[in-house]
């Protein structure tokens, strides 16, 4: 593989490192197309210093030495510039887990906060119940008490299990009963 035009250029003018000017040398040993090139360079750059086209008085070599130290300085600003960016903290991380850090902890209050069990749920539930007075059916805060006009003090009709309650309308809060048991 041959190098690069502007390696070639860089040899012929001495403004390789020394390790890809010992490389490209090797190379040029074994390929006369490539040392052919690298020789018209060197010619080209003395035709130009023989025709007088640069300014007279400048040392072009002090020059290639200061623009190359100028080169140096601003890449090692660069580094320093960037090795203090990231000494900061990185927020990105952070925003991408808060989301998700914020479901797990509603999840798991979620799963802490469970309302009390209706002990009785006798407050919403509809009940039957036997008294004194007859038999009442309690729903919530209000009371329905059936009386047979000619029956006297009922005892007990029904409790526990004896009575289910398998439908109460929402809206005329008419309830159906069924499996009534009593001995």
């Amino acid at each position: 593989m041959h190098p690069a035009e502007t390696d070639l250029a860089l040899y012929a003018g001495g403004e390789l490192s020394w390790w890809r000017r010992l490389l490209l040398a090797r190379h040029l040993r074994r390929c006369p197309l490539c040392r052919q090139r690298a020789d018209e360079f060197k010619q080209c750059r003395q035709w130009l210093h023989q025709q007088q086209m640069l300014p007279a008085g400048v040392n072009w070599d002090i020059l290639a030495a200061e623009m190359r130290a100028n080169i140096r300085l601003g890449l090692a600003a660069g580094e320093c510039v960037r090795a203090h960016g990231e000494q900061g903290w990185n927020w990105r991380p952070a925003a991408l887990a808060l989301p998700v850090l914020i479901l797990v902890v509603a999840g798991w209050l979620l799963q802490l906060w469970r309302p009390a069990p209706w002990r009785g749920s006798l407050a919403r539930d509809p009940v039957i119940e036997a008294t004194a007075a007859g038999v009442e059916l309690r729903r919530g805060g209000a009371v329905l008490t059936l009386l047979h006009p000619q029956a006297a003090e009922v005892g007990r009709l029904a409790s526990g299990d004896a009575v289910r309650v398998r439908y109460v309308d929402a809206e005329t809060g008419l309830v159906t009963i069924s499996h009534v048991y009593a001995h």
